[in-house]
């Protein structure tokens, strides 16, 4: 039987990356509904680099998510 792998395109990066059975390339981050590649999720332990801020609060204006707290680092945290 074969599995199914679903390709998706990371919101950070726009790297194509796979997720299915066995398979987790990458991650979906629910309070933001993005999915990101695992490089974007791992680089960004300390929260979300300043050069993806303005398209991450643009996304979140666009979904009508709350933007949340700025961790101590003034950054938006990875989740």
């Amino acid at each position: 039987m074969t599995e199914h792998k679903v390709a998706y395109a990371c919101f950070m990066c726009g790297s194509q990356f796979r997720m299915g059975p066995h398979v987790y390339d990458g991650k979906h981050i629910h309070s933001y509904d993005i999915s990101v590649c695992k490089s974007c999720y791992d680089g960004n332990w300390d929260g979300w680099a300043s050069h993806n801020e303005q398209r991450l609060l643009a996304h979140l204006k666009e979904r009508g998510l709350p933007v949340p707290k700025r961790n101590e680092k003034d950054r938006l945290p990875r989740e």
